[in-house]
């Protein structure tokens, strides 16, 4: 899908509705900041109080409804005053896409009253907040309404695909479901084969997942669907099959789902276009990063004891090359720092400057590629090409016989692999190609490990490799 997204966009040919970005002033915090929606579906992380909720309800008040369907939702909806707090100063800027034509439309809040209202465009919209998490006997007027002989008398059935939608997230065999409608208030009421139970007696996972289906039953084709904390209640496998399923829902229907989530899991399914971070530092503000890796984005909402020393890379393949010339030039650096890959080289650049400026916790430093320019607070890795290329180029023969030795195959058989891997035009997948020609008792990441070790030790110039690691010894002596 992600290709033939960029395709679509960059030739006009995408979705024919998609809110491209907003950007929030004076608002919880927020001085300008813009938040941007590069792919149908996007997920925002970030710890509590980063300001995922207030991106996902300025994203709300972005249109108004149309008559298919959809709800109006006004920024007095989500950032009322209150006793404690006056709203005001406050400028919530969209950039709007409609087929191959791009507006720009302001709400403000400058004193007493939002301006702007009329202006916006139609669209339908649907939001699904937290509280679609609270047990449904909690809720008001819905313990009154179970005790209501007659309420089961309004059940919507699903239709078979809804059903379906639902069994596939869920991995169950509904046998039946469907939404009763009692006095406004929806429950709904599924069915394994072993009777029919309601959402008084149903996991909330079961629960919100039903109100997810019911809502993407009643949304129209171009919707805009904002559902916060999407991963709620529902267990790792349940979460990557609901990615999966708005993935092909995004792309068949042309709709667009903002996300707000803390789960791992959830960020690992997305294309890296489509993961956001929200990073807020030290004496106030934030930043917005794209492309971070789940695991970075994981480490930084962990409270946990945090290394020495960060390193920042691209990918494992870029980790491995830097700790085998850490370890070869100075062991003892090696337990000192911990090495991170956060996405493509301009995540590594962004975070590199932000830790040149002392806006992210402890001490960090960026490793870009040696195909990349070096970048404030970055480093580069010796040579000049991606590290594949890199590499396979730098061995020679005995150099690739030591590879061998280390995973414990023949020269020859080793040599072969190489040769047949280098006939692949995508670099990326020279090792693992390796790998499979080396047979299945020869993973991937051990042989681009040995493969890495040699280079560092043989491969590498001496001066270089002592250049990059005194560099990163300079980081590290350089922490207040």
């Amino acid at each position: 899908m992600t290709h033939e997204w960029n395709t679509a966009r960059n030739t006009g040919r995408g979705w024919p509705l998609f809110l491209d970005a907003v950007q929030i002033e004076g608002l919880r915090g927020w001085n300008g900041e813009n938040i941007e929606f590069r792919f149908p579906v996007v997920a925002i992380a970030g710890e509590n109080g980063a300001g995922k909720s207030t991106v996902l309800k300025a994203a709300a008040a972005a249109y108004t409804a149309e008559q298919s369907g959809g709800a109006t939702f006004y920024p007095d909806d989500f950032f009322p005053n209150t006793p404690w707090e006056t709203v005001q100063g406050v400028t919530l800027t969209y950039q709007i896409r409609r087929g191959s034509k791009i507006d720009t439309q302001t709400l403000r809040k400058l004193t007493s009253r939002w301006r702007g209202m009329p202006d916006r465009f139609p669209r339908p919209l649907y939001f699904l907040d937290i509280s679609r998490t609270q047990p449904v006997n909690t809720q008001i007027g819905y313990g009154k309404a179970a005790t209501q002989a007659n309420f089961t008398a309004a059940v919507t059935p699903f239709s078979e695909a809804d059903r379906s939608l639902l069994s596939r997230i869920m991995n169950r065999p509904y046998t039946a479901s469907g939404m009763a409608t009692y006095q406004n208030k929806q429950v709904g009421v599924l069915d394994t084969g072993a009777g029919e139970y309601s959402n008084f007696h149903q996991g909330a996972g079961e629960d919100a997942t039903a109100d997810l289906v019911e809502l993407l039953r009643a949304a129209p084709d171009r919707s805009l669907i904002i559902i916060d904390e999407v991963e709620a209640s529902l267990h790792p496998r349940a979460q990557r099959r609901l990615m999966a399923e708005l993935f092909q829902i995004a792309e068949k229907r042309k709709m667009q789902f903002i996300l707000s989530t803390h789960s791992a899991t959830i960020m690992e399914q997305l294309p890296t276009e489509a993961r956001v971070y929200i990073q807020t530092h030290r004496g106030g503000g934030r930043d917005v990063l794209y492309g971070v890796t789940a695991k970075f984005s994981m480490s930084l909402m962990d409270d946990i004891d945090h290394p020495e020393l960060v390193l920042f890379c691209e990918d494992d393949y870029a980790g491995v090359l830097i700790d085998a010339l850490i370890n070869h030039e100075d062991p003892d650096l090696g337990r000192r720092v911990e090495i991170l890959a956060v996405g493509a080289a301009s995540t590594v650049t962004t975070l590199g400057g932000l830790a040149e400026h002392g806006r992210l916790p402890g001490v960090s430093l960026g490793v870009l590629d040696a195909d990349q320019r070096a970048e404030t607070g970055c480093i580069t890795l010796p040579g000049s090409q991606a590290p594949e290329k890199e590499v396979f180029d730098a061995l020679d023969e005995p150099a690739w016989e030591k590879v061998a030795m280390r995973l414990d195959v023949r020269a020859g058989e080793l040599l072969q692999a190489v040769d047949d891997a280098r006939q692949i035009d995508n670099h990326h997948a020279w090792t693992r190609r390796v790998a499979e020609r080396l047979g299945p008792r020869v993973r991937t990441d051990r042989v681009w490990e040995a493969i890495a070790a040699v280079w560092a030790k043989d491969s590498v110039d001496s001066q270089e490799r002592a250049s990059f690691v005194s560099s990163v010894q300079q980081r590290l002596l350089s922490q207040p």
